[in-house]
């Protein structure tokens, strides 16, 4: 047997009978997966003895596939029957492999495993043993047929690979021990305890919440039958509640993902077919009480051995969720547990803060008093140091001395004012880019939103590298924008100081009620640059004219979801950089509406066709835009980047 490493974790669990496949296929097959880079624990029979049994039972459960060798000795293996029990009660994905034995032997149709386990004492055993041959029997597995030995072993691999495509979630390499806060989470959890827990993570913005989900969803995923991540949900507004269900369905139940029209059929999928599968599921920065009831609304939604995290900053959540979950079971919870995040110990402030300051661990020793002066003054919450670390970085000292003193005269521990700091400073382009992204959706794209930026002469390639070294965003793998949820509502505050009185002067509008009153009143000025139009319920069209946009002379980035803009729009939006039309209607009724400076054309989920009456004035604004993208249920007709 392969040692057992203490809280470890394996991809694969090979269980054999060792006289039957050691010395051949199971030794061939086991190293195939060692050299594909998989993490396998690999038993042996022989020195099973005493307590070693639950080491093994641990490891089944600490495995994301169970792979039982069907062997003619099998069944006459006591210990191999407990493995293959265990994999069943605990739900493991199990892919079976039929070594020299039937489908039919293992689902005891012949005397093969039937005469075997007759010779077994335990009858309660017994039974357990047969009910889990039966089950296992009936999954499609592999076949040592008229297959050699090293074909098989690569086909096998390769279908491993393919199960383990779990998505974990990207955390900074920057990240500094969490070692109280996540032996905290695992005990709340308790993976091993019975029934549904769910353990809500609440803190003020800043403190570390996502970061401790993320490295525990990375850390657990494969334990479940399925699990899915829905992130930054307070982003979301009402007519996006769709989307999120129809991500989780499509994590936890991919053959019904496509089947839900609204809310209500997506709550009635998740309400009616998880009972049988244990899932992982984290709700990521939620704050509204809807979005508990339509995403995991009950614990009687799940099947038993179902943990649920959720993170949020309003503790009216936590309200919520002990409400549902008393009516999951009829009475007060012990299922659901809570837990604060606060400041970090000094010394790993110290070190968090070190990293960005630095590029080490620990200051050097003529920064050494100052770095703790700082810290003491800015509060040891991770994205206070992570920014602060970042905006001193590479400084003299004389600077972090000047900056300490100003940081003095802010209130302790005043988070936005402490980060206020390291906004003013950036370059003015940086700037704007830094508060369009505050208003922009998430998983836009930097390379989209840098079609805007050259356009309006913002130099983005040095912008965001300046952002990016300044720790305010971060560039995702797959090329999405991200900033934290704090340095989007600081960004938003910035906006607002423009001008507290009135919004309709502000740079940039992204709250609907408040823009479309400003447009129904036919208000606002040629400050507005930014403006969002998401209609919570697309379905009720609103037509816009001409007027409503006479004072938006410098408007540049337009989102419009559920709004119909009609008649004649001559010389309105000539300095338009991008246009995101979400829900265009195929009965196009604007004129003239000529963008010649047009870079980005987003016509997503519209309803439109080749014959659509808008590709004609689109034509004459062809020789600028960079990107088009146009969706029609689900389905990409056009994207283009024009070069």
């Amino acid at each position: 047997m392969d040692s057992v490493i203490p809280g470890a974790e394996y991809q694969v669990f090979l269980s054999f009978r060792g006289p039957d496949t050691r010395q051949g296929f199971a030794d061939c097959l086991y190293h195939y997966m060692i050299d594909a880079g998989l993490r396998v624990f690999r038993d042996n029979e022989e020195i099973r003895q005493g307590e070693k049994i639950e080491e093994i039972l641990r490891a089944i459960d600490n495995s994301a596939i169970c792979m039982p060798i069907f062997s003619q000795g099998y069944a006459s293996s006591k210990w191999c029957l407990r493995e293959l029990a265990e994999m069943v009660e605990k739900k493991k994905k199990i892919m079976p492999i039929f070594y020299d034995v039937t489908p039919d032997d293992v689902k005891l149709k012949t005397p093969l495993y039937r005469d075997a386990l007759q010779r077994h004492e335990d009858k309660n055993e017994k039974t357990q043993w047969e009910n889990a041959l039966e089950k296992v029997a009936k999954i499609k597995g592999s076949k040592l047929e008229d297959i050699g030995y090293g074909e098989l072993c690569k086909l096998i691999v390769k279908e491993v690979l393919a199960n383990l495509k779990v998505k974990n979630r990207v955390v900074t390499n920057n990240l500094v021990e969490m070692d109280e806060s996540i032996e905290n989470m695992l005990a709340y959890l308790d993976i091993q305890a019975p029934g549904v827990r769910c353990v809500v993570v609440h803190g003020i913005g800043g403190s570390g919440k996502t970061t401790l989900a993320k490295t525990l969803f990375n850390q657990l995923s494969t334990r479940f039958e399925a699990c899915s991540f829905l992130a930054d949900i307070r982003e979301s507004s009402k007519h996006e509640l769709k989307h999120l269900q129809k991500k989780l369905i499509r994590d936890l139940l991919p053959k019904d993902s496509g089947t839900i029209s609204d809310t209500d059929g997506g709550l009635n999928i998740l309400q009616e077919r998880l009972h049988n599968k244990k899932v992982l599921i984290v709700l990521d920065d939620v704050d509204k009480r809807e979005q508990i009831e339509r995403l995991a609304g009950s614990s009687s939604w799940f099947s038993p051995g179902s943990r649920i995290i959720v993170t949020t900053r309003d503790t009216r959540v936590l309200v919520a969720e002990q409400e549902h979950m008393k009516e999951g079971n009829g009475k007060k919870s012990e299922e659901l547990w809570t837990l604060e995040m606060g400041e970090m110990n000094f010394e790993r402030a110290l070190q968090l803060f070190s990293r960005h300051a630095f590029k080490m661990d620990y200051p050097p020793s003529d920064f050494l008093n100052l770095s703790k002066d700082v810290i003491s003054v800015i509060g040891r919450l991770p994205l206070a140091l992570e920014i602060t670390g970042s905006y001193l970085c590479g400084k003299p000292k004389e600077a972090w001395e000047d900056n300490r003193n100003m940081m003095v005269r802010i209130p302790q521990k005043n988070i936005q004012k402490t980060l206020m700091i390291s906004s003013e400073a950036l370059d003015f382009r940086a700037k704007q880019i830094f508060l369009d992204i505050a208003c922009l959706p998430t998983k836009t794209q930097i390379k989209t939103a840098n079609y805007m930026w050259e356009s309006c002469g913002f130099r983005p390639e040095m912008g965001t590298k300046e952002l990016i070294l300044a720790s305010i965003i971060k560039v995702r793998d797959d090329g999405e924008l991200w900033m934290h949820d704090y340095l989007k509502d600081l960004g938003k505050e910035i906006i607002c100081i423009e001008n507290f009185m009135d919004s309709g002067m502000r740079s940039r509008l992204w709250d609907h009620e408040e823009a479309l009153g400003i447009l129904k009143r036919k208000e606002g000025s040629e400050n507005i640059q930014v403006l969002y139009l998401l209609s919570d319920d697309p379905t009720q069209k609103c037509n816009l004219f001409q007027g409503h946009f006479r004072k938006f002379r410098n408007l540049r980035l337009l989102y419009l979801h559920g709004i119909n803009i009609v008649r004649n729009f001559e010389h309105r939006f000539q300095k338009l950089r991008w246009l995101s039309w979400h829900s265009c209607p195929s009965d196009f009724k604007a004129t003239n509406l000529y963008m010649e400076n047009l870079a980005i054309l987003d016509l997503s989920n519209s309803d439109i066709c080749e014959e659509w009456e808008g590709w004609s004035q689109r034509k004459e604004m062809m020789r600028m835009i960079r990107e088009m993208v146009v969706w029609k249920e689900k389905k990409v007709i056009s994207r283009s980047h024009c070069e």
